[in-house]
């Protein structure tokens, strides 16, 4: 059976977070968990197990739907100076 990964996400980006955790002291991870609540526009919360794949798609619904109304061009003009005749 071939693996089958989120959008934008590899085997080698999993092994990352993994090995990140896995480094991890309890401070590290006592201290990540204090400033998640901080995460500007998120939340925390308990989902039941049967309704953990009905969340992930409103996620991802939500989140394609965020990408498709953005610009393409995600990069801005620098201001230019226009030159002041006295």
């Amino acid at each position: 059976m071939k693996q089958e990964f989120p959008p934008g996400w590899n085997e080698k980006k999993i092994l990352a977070v993994i090995a990140h955790y896995d480094r991890q002291t309890e401070d590290e991870a006592a201290a990540e968990i204090e400033t998640a609540p901080d995460a500007s526009g998120e939340t925390w919360m308990s989902v039941p197990v049967e309704l953990v794949g009905a969340v992930t798609r409103l996620i991802d619904d939500h989140a394609k739907q965020d990408s498709a109304a953005r610009p393409r061009n995600h990069k801005k003009k620098a201001p230019t100076r226009k030159s002041r005749s006295k």
